[in-house]
């Protein structure tokens, strides 16, 4: 029986030692599972061009900024410009009213939290390589 003691204490240490590594940080100083809700959309334009629309990705849902980038071609990272303006509410909806092939223009509906619940609408403009507010 003790002969086989040292072989018993080790393999209880080597149980003691196995652990999942990979387990996530439950304390993080990184966006948390609640940024996966942030509103990101892409469109694609007539002409290729991409636009990524999003609400800020560490700021409330209540209340922050709204970025719209133009991409000439998004697979490759190939950035144009870019357009951010505050919001206040969260977004609705965003689509193409115009997209023709040298001008397009982006509806964005945002909607206020709280029982008022008003909408509020902003138009992008685009015109070749130039985003702006319309």
């Amino acid at each position: 029986m003790i002969k086989y003691l040292p072989l018993l204490l080790l393999s209880f240490a080597v149980s003691a030692c196995s652990i999942n590594i990979n387990k996530p940080n439950s304390k993080s100083n990184t966006a948390d599972s609640s940024s996966s809700e942030v509103y990101l959309k892409t469109f694609e334009l007539a002409n290729g061009a991409t636009l990524v629309v999003n609400e800020g990705r560490l700021e409330p849902r209540s209340i922050g900024s709204i970025t719209v980038k133009l991409y000439r071609d998004l697979s490759v990272g190939d950035f144009a410009a870019a357009v951010s303006f505050p919001r206040d509410g969260t977004i609705l909806k965003a689509m193409l009213i115009e997209n023709g092939a040298d001008k397009q223009k982006l509806s964005i509906t945002t909607v206020t939290a709280g029982s008022g619940n008003y909408q509020h609408s902003q138009q992008i403009c685009i015109k070749g390589s130039l985003i702006n507010l319309c």
